[in-house]
């Protein structure tokens, strides 16, 4: 099952213009990442640049330490409490 990654220019990429869109892929792959014990996920494709952005099991957890930063910053609560099940979905895996 293949999920449609966001494609987003460099530039967008540098300058973080897509900070949410690149946040709610992070989660979303993540959580699949988790529920499929894969290795690692894909959260996004630089256009015309052939690359992929991975994010490797290992960094998981920082991840979305990170996401969930970003989401209190916004009081998006909702997705907070998301995230904090798949940390400690991780947590529980370890």
């Amino acid at each position: 099952m293949t999920r449609k990654i966001p494609i987003i220019s460099l530039e967008d990429f540098e300058a973080k213009a897509k900070k949410p869109v690149m946040m709610k892929s992070l989660v979303l792959n993540i959580a699949e990442g988790v529920d499929l014990d894969l290795e690692s996920v894909n959260v996004a494709e630089i256009k015309n640049h052939d690359v992929i952005i991975s994010v490797p099991k290992s960094e998981w957890k920082a991840g979305l330490e990170n996401a969930m930063s970003y989401y209190i910053e916004r009081e998006e609560y909702e997705e907070c409490s998301k995230i904090k099940n798949l940390i400690k979905k991780i947590n529980e895996i370890h």
